[in-house]
């Protein structure tokens, strides 16, 4: 179960990069490591969510889970790879590198309506990578997390987005978390109204 004091550890290596052996022992150094603990995460995803559920939300974790692969090649602030924190009711997917802003900003210009890159990224086919013909997959994401009835949020520099049900009061050490540094954390929750995390004590 993750503390209280953990959220604040992976706020720290998103923000500065200060690394601890929790941190360590939830980061994922390549694809294949990171894939591979998601194979393993679906077995747990199996105790909060029914079957049709269970494989839409790995397959939206595995959706951004590998953008953090492929869309930060040399743009890494600090050790490549993304850290993946895994309970049985939510997960936590976060990277150090250019974040959603940087990635899109190239090949897509906000009209006046528009005010967020993160909102954006989450509606339009629209990819950092152009001219691939990509950009489908975190519409999956929003999809797959509405059908589900189940609660999203992301921040990348300075932006964010809820999609589905908020988590409770709990994770507010992340959702009310706003970084103006580069990177792209995520946070999926799986139930509801979730207790999420230990309260610290003395």
């Amino acid at each position: 179960m993750v503390e209280i004091k953990q959220l604040q550890e992976i706020k720290d290596w998103f923000e500065f990069g200060i690394t601890c052996p929790f941190i360590e022992a939830n980061f994922c150094t390549n694809r294949a490591d990171f894939n591979a603990r998601l194979i393993s995460y679906e077995a747990m995803l199996g105790k909060s969510l029914p079957d049709d559920c269970k494989y839409l939300v790995a397959a939206s974790i595995g959706e951004v889970g590998n953008n953090c692969f492929d869309h930060n090649l040399g743009f890494w602030n600090g050790s490549p790879g993304c850290l993946f924190v895994r309970e049985s009711d939510f997960c936590i997917l976060a990277d150090r590198g250019r974040g959603i802003k940087e990635s899109l900003k190239g090949v897509y210009k906000l009209s006046a309506s528009e005010h967020s890159y993160t909102e954006i990224a989450f509606e339009k086919v629209i990819t950092g990578r152009a001219p691939e013909k990509r950009g489908n997959g975190l519409k999956f994401t929003k999809r797959s997390i509405i059908k589900c009835e189940l609660g999203f949020y992301c921040v990348s520099a300075g932006e964010n987005i809820f999609i589905g049900n908020k988590p409770n009061s709990n994770l507010s050490a992340l959702t009310n978390y706003k970084s103006i540094g580069p990177g792209t954390l995520s946070l999926f929750s799986f139930t509801k109204n979730p207790s999420l995390v230990k309260t610290d004590k003395p």
